[in-house]
């Protein structure tokens, strides 16, 4: 069940953020079709509220912070004197406590065992004038008692024994105390004496036996109303701060809300140092420790409170901020219309030249500077327009005089066909086999290069002129050349620019094989089918080149330097313009120690022309 309404949030949160997607789109599409100073107007006045926006939000930030800054200042310091004070009453406490239990008086008071003899009485005058003089030295203490291991007991106080009802609470209340430091000093504050009345602090010390190693004769008891402790139950602050004392286990010593002495806090893990502050259920708690007593002072103050001294300054800025943002916004509005003026004559000026007014020129004058160079620059463009108008006019006269010249001129290929044919057969009458075999390839020769006025053709068209032209090399050289023709039957008919081979065997011949000296070369084609792709290797036993030759040729292929070879760099292109860069021409050295040109084509059989208006191509499908 959890996870399917998991997965019912992920899926509307996920439609929720295209539906967002679709209207910011929407939105963006809409501005794209605003005026140009309108969309200056929104850009502007956006970055003016996006800036005043940080400057506000970095205000409040300061703000806040300094005022929690001041809090925690303030808080430290009264944790402070709360400690330091506490720490200065217990460590008096304490050394009370070590001169009791170390007075003659009282040690032999809890020695002498016979309560019937002249030494006992004599030793307990001397302790309750001892016990009696240290009551009347410390205001704050409400009463100190001695209890021997046998049962006597000594006592001074403020108030009676009955009404301390201390022999009643002493004994549960100084076993289920804890020790306070290094010590065996204990301590407590509840109102556990005085039924109740008041709560005090309650500490106890073992008295030993300062004759005997770890001989104990009793324990030392004392009640305190200290000024530390009350001061945190009277405490009272109107910013809803408190002031709380704890022992290093978490439990409430002193509180003002008094129900919560003796129960456990649930931030005892938070307080890992000597002092320090941390963030908890939207409060500010700030700690001290009180020296090396296992106590701590612990502040706390609603974190919301840090803030209310600033929302005043913060509503009143944000006040400012929008006042401004609105006189910035009217003043943008009117200066970008001022600065729009002069561009939105020249834009107006292009709906009349848009709508075929020609002769719309742009008076340059109350312009800046740099609109009256567009104003100009629009004049200068609006009179090359017309001079080109008339150029063009001109040269249309002209391309329909070459159109008919150009008709004329069809029956010229038809003549030539015609004479060689003649000359064939005239030479086969007369016996001359090898005049007949070089008019005859040399009219196939022309009569592919022209293909009816095709730029693309089959492969095995192709190969057909290349034998044709092999044929009419090697009469002329005297057959050094040898030919081998490797083609797989699925590549016969894929479809190659015009005259892409012959050019390629006509550099292996002039720049291979004819400086060789009259010894024989052969010439390697073979054709096969790689996936969508077709790849035509045409290799040759020359001369070869180097290794940097092949990369300067193969780094120039696409570039016009007059030092590479015209006809490779125009076939290389031409693939390149009708398939892409991805296609085109790459050498290599081969293992005849000459060199091989692989020729990168797409798998294509099929070729679609599409005619211009005029009947010229225009573009080509496959």
């Amino acid at each position: 069940m959890l996870l399917f309404c998991l997965k019912g949030w992920q899926l509307s949160l996920h439609i929720l953020v295209l539906e967002m997607g679709g209207y910011m789109k929407k939105w963006m599409k809409q501005i794209s079709r605003w005026r140009f100073d309108k969309k200056m107007q929104l850009l502007v006045t956006a970055s003016i509220v996006l800036t005043t926006l940080i400057l506000l939000l970095v205000s409040t930030l300061s703000t806040v912070n300094s005022m929690k800054r001041q809090s925690i200042v303030l808080l430290q310091a009264q944790n402070s004197t709360t400690s330091e004070n506490f720490r200065n009453s217990l460590e008096n406490y304490k050394a009370l406590a070590v001169a009791a239990v170390l007075d003659s008086s009282i040690q032999q008071f809890l020695k002498c065992a016979k309560t019937d003899t002249s030494d006992y009485a004599r030793y307990m005058d001397s302790a309750n004038n001892m016990l009696a003089s240290i009551v009347n030295m410390h205001s704050d203490l409400n009463f100190i008692a001695v209890v021997g291991n046998h049962g006597n007991y000594l006592y001074k106080g403020a108030q009676a024994i009955y009404n301390s009802r201390f022999l009643q609470t002493y004994s549960l209340d100084s076993k289920q105390c804890k020790t306070v430091n290094s010590s065996s000093i204990k301590m407590s504050y509840n109102n556990l004496y005085y039924d109740g009345k008041f709560f005090s602090l309650n500490i106890y010390f073992p008295i030993y036996d300062t004759s005997h190693i770890k001989g104990e004769l009793g324990l030392l008891c004392m009640n305190f109303t200290d000024p530390s402790l009350q001061q945190i139950l009277e405490y009272n602050n109107s910013a809803n701060s408190d002031t709380i004392m704890i022992d290093t286990d978490g439990m409430v010593i002193s509180a003002r809300e008094t129900e919560k002495i003796g129960t456990t806090i649930d931030f005892i893990t938070s307080i890992h140092a000597e002092s320090g502050y941390f963030t908890k259920g939207g409060r500010l708690y700030l700690y001290q420790k009180v020296g090396d007593w296992k106590f701590y002072v612990v502040s706390s103050v609603p974190v919301m409170e840090l803030y209310k001294g600033s929302i005043r300054t913060i509503f009143f800025m944000s006040f400012i901020m929008l006042f401004l943002v609105v006189i910035s916004a009217l003043i943008v509005k009117r200066i970008i219309k001022m600065v729009y003026r002069p561009l939105d004559k020249v834009v107006r000026k292009m709906d009349s030249v848009a709508s075929g007014s020609l002769n719309t020129r742009i008076n340059v004058e109350h312009m800046g500077e740099d609109f009256i160079k567009l104003a100009r620059g629009f004049n200068s463009m609006m009179e090359e327009i017309q001079v080109l108008m008339e150029q063009v006019k001109l040269e249309q006269h002209q391309m329909e005089q070459i159109r008919f010249n150009a008709l004329q001129s069809q029956i010229q290929p038809h003549f030539l066909y015609n004479t060689l044919d003649c000359i064939h057969w005239q030479a086969m009458a007369d016996g001359n086999k090898e005049i007949s075999i070089l008019v005859k390839a040399l009219a196939k020769y022309y009569r592919i290069c022209l293909s009816d006025g095709h730029d693309i053709i089959p492969l095995k068209t192709e190969l057909e002129h290349i034998r044709n032209y092999l044929i009419i090399q090697n009469m002329r050289y005297d057959n050094i050349i040898n030919s081998e023709f490797r083609v797989d039957d699925d590549v016969s008919d894929v479809m190659v620019p015009k005259l892409t081979l012959q050019p390629l065997v006509e550099n292996s011949i002039y720049h291979g094989m004819k400086v060789k000296e009259g010894k024989a070369g052969s010439i390697f084609i073979h054709a096969r089918r790689i996936g969508d792709k077709v790849r035509i290797t045409l290799a040759d036993t020359g001369t070869g080149m180097s290794e940097q030759q092949i990369h300067d040729m193969n780094a120039q292929i696409s570039q016009y330097e007059e030092s590479f070879g015209y006809g490779v760099r125009n076939v290389n292109k031409r693939i390149q313009l009708l398939y892409g860069e991805a296609y085109g021409l790459h050498y290599l050295r081969n293992m005849y120690e000459g060199v091989t040109v692989e020729i990168r084509l797409p798998f294509v059989t099929e070729v679609k022309t599409v005619y211009g208006r005029d009947g010229d191509d225009t573009c080509i499908r496959f």
